[in-house]
């Protein structure tokens, strides 16, 4: 289950067929979202999933990076972390491209 690893880039090899196999994985046990380093993955599940939610937000606000699955919710609060500079670096400007 290597292949399942919520991020890609702690793999022993990433290549194409690796990325891919992974994201297959994933996609099947309905894990839509795939860290590859500072890189998040969507891919649409083509069904509602139950992971937009206020229950859901609150888990994300002040997790620690890699505690809980990847998600949108990780990169927003790491951005709006960095931007304010709770990081212990000062503020930092921040990007995200979708």
């Amino acid at each position: 289950p290597s292949e399942a690893a919520g991020d890609l880039a702690a793999l022993a090899e990433l290549d194409e067929a690796a990325l891919l196999g992974g994201l297959r994985e994933r996609f099947l046990r309905q894990q839509v979202y795939t860290d590859v380093g500072d890189i998040l993955i969507a891919m649409n599940p083509f069904q509602p999933l139950p992971l937009y939610g206020r229950e859901v937000s609150e888990q994300y606000r002040h997790h620690e990076t890699g505690t809980l699955p990847p998600h949108i919710f990780a990169v927003a609060s790491r951005a709006y972390h960095a931007m304010l500079g709770r990081r212990g670096s000062g503020p930092q400007s921040q990007c995200i491209v979708i």
